[in-house]
């Protein structure tokens, strides 16, 4: 082999190198200060009324992190899934609180009543955070 080839080789075994090094990736997931977290340049910050990502509201901060990551990859479709199941959440939550907060001063014939909401809405909970959950965990990265 001569000096020539050899360096053609060198050259092309560099470039090579140079490809595959030269991969950027399409999702950059940064974590903040203050619980922040920026996915490519969506910023995902905390507001009085929950999570705020692209002009949208979260009850939940990963379901933002999930909302801007399919933003980001295009995938509207499950964005718009994550966001109406966490406002469901975020719905059923609410309501449960205020029959907790209500059911502390409330006479016997409404404590019953508030009590039986409580039961009703229980399951609803626990149903709309397990859609959320593998919702979430069905985004790849």
């Amino acid at each position: 082999m001569t000096y020539s080839s050899k360096s053609q080789t060198q050259q092309i075994i560099r470039q090579r190198i140079n490809n595959v090094l030269d991969f950027k990736p399409k999702i950059k997931i940064r974590k903040l200060e203050k619980g922040m977290i920026k996915v490519n340049d969506m910023l995902i910050h905390c507001e009085d009324i929950g999570w705020h990502v692209e002009g949208e509201h979260f009850y939940r901060r990963k379901s933002a992190v999930g909302y801007a990551l399919c933003i980001a990859k295009n995938q509207y479709d499950l964005a718009k899934k994550i966001m109406l199941l966490d406002r469901e959440l975020q719905k059923i939550k609410l309501d449960l609180d205020v029959y907790h907060k209500n059911i502390k001063t409330a006479n016997h014939f409404k404590r019953e009543i508030l009590s039986h909401r409580i039961s009703r809405e229980m399951p609803a909970l626990i149903q709309a955070d397990s859609q959320l959950t593998s919702l979430l965990k069905s985004i790849s990265i």
